[in-house]
């Protein structure tokens, strides 16, 4: 007799008792394994519920937080400032007409310019420009001692 014969030919000898002890093995291992898949889920829901929960008050306090911020006025003011700063460090300041591509692009209002001139007074001006008006810098071009820095300065309408 081979295994396989083998195999099957133990099957014709169960009784009703080896059969129903199969079926309550079965029926107890799914019942197991649904319950331990509800649990799991559950926990899972329950960590989901608790992250939402903390990304809302999160959202809340960053909310209230811009409620108390000052409206920036408006960029026409902001302006004035940059003339004077270029010329104090002996700058060249240009206005862009025309917004180039990876300038700001926002919900403010945006003036954009250039400031040319040595490399180190360009750089003194451009930090100047930072800290007295919001201001986004962009690219810098240095060549021969020479640099060119576009910027953005940003106020309400």
């Amino acid at each position: 007799m081979n295994w396989i014969s083998a195999k099957v030919s133990f099957v014709k000898y169960w009784t009703w008792v080896h059969w129903l002890a199969m079926a309550a093995v079965l029926a107890i291992s799914v019942k197991e394994l649904y319950e331990n898949q509800v649990a799991r889920l559950r926990a899972l829901d329950q960590q989901s519920v608790e992250v939402i929960d903390e990304n809302i008050q999160e959202y809340n306090t960053m909310a209230e937080r811009l409620a108390q911020l000052e409206v920036l006025p408006p960029v026409e003011r902001q302006w004035q400032y940059i003339p004077a700063i270029a010329s104090q460090y002996g700058v060249e300041l240009r206005v862009l007409a025309q917004k180039q591509s990876g300038m700001y692009d926002g919900p403010l209002q945006a003036w954009h310019g250039q400031l040319s001139g040595r490399v180190g007074s360009v750089l003194v001006a451009a930090l100047e420009v930072q800290k007295t008006v919001p201001t986004f810098l962009y690219q810098i071009v240095i060549k021969s001692g020479e640099a060119t820095l576009n910027f953005s300065v940003l106020g309400s309408e």
